[in-house]
């Protein structure tokens, strides 16, 4: 069994996981922010409730299994810096790895309490928290006038980069 001292911890980040979905056009030449969410996993988020000495003293072990995502809807004086993130993500993965992020994807992080905001992870694809938002994410109205789920949003750029002759611009 592995101790404290047997584990090397970077960093702990303090404050609020979050996992904001973003969806690339290219066929637009913009970033959209389509929602976020916090994930709910067993049995880390039922053994806050616990001391740490009763943790110990119960012998139990932290899993971090998903069982559930809980939408979000970000401080509207954190979208600036959201966008922003995704933009310079998509841009250094344009750059990086052409032709870049195209379509959906997702930064994982952690907001603390004075609004900083630490992104440590990414995902390069539909993440479950988009899931939630079949009729729409709370932003995605503000792009399209209408209700926009990820799955939506993917067939609205693949019918827009086809009418407007531009499909290589999303497959690859």
């Amino acid at each position: 069994m592995k101790t404290p001292k047997d584990v090397i911890v970077q960093e702990y980040l303090i404050g609020v996981p979050i996992y904001i979905h973003y969806f690339h056009s290219p066929v637009l030449g913009r970033v959209e922010i389509l929602g976020a969410d916090i994930r709910y996993e067993t049995n880390i988020d039922g053994l806050r409730r616990l001391t740490p000495d009763v943790i110990v003293e119960l012998g139990l072990k932290p899993t971090f299994v998903v069982v559930g995502n809980i939408p979000l809807v970000l401080r509207e004086s954190l979208l600036p810096k959201v966008l922003d993130y995704g933009i310079k993500f998509t841009e250094e993965t344009r750059r990086s790895l052409p032709p870049g992020a195209i379509g959906p994807f997702s930064l994982e992080g952690v907001i603390d309490d004075e609004a900083n905001i630490r992104i440590f992870e990414f995902s390069g694809r539909i993440v479950a928290g988009t899931n939630l938002y079949v009729y729409g994410s709370p932003y995605s109205y503000l792009y399209w006038s209408e209700p926009m789920s990820m799955g939506r949003r993917i067939a609205r750029e693949v019918r827009m980069a086809i009418e407007k002759d531009s499909l290589e611009k999303v497959v690859t």
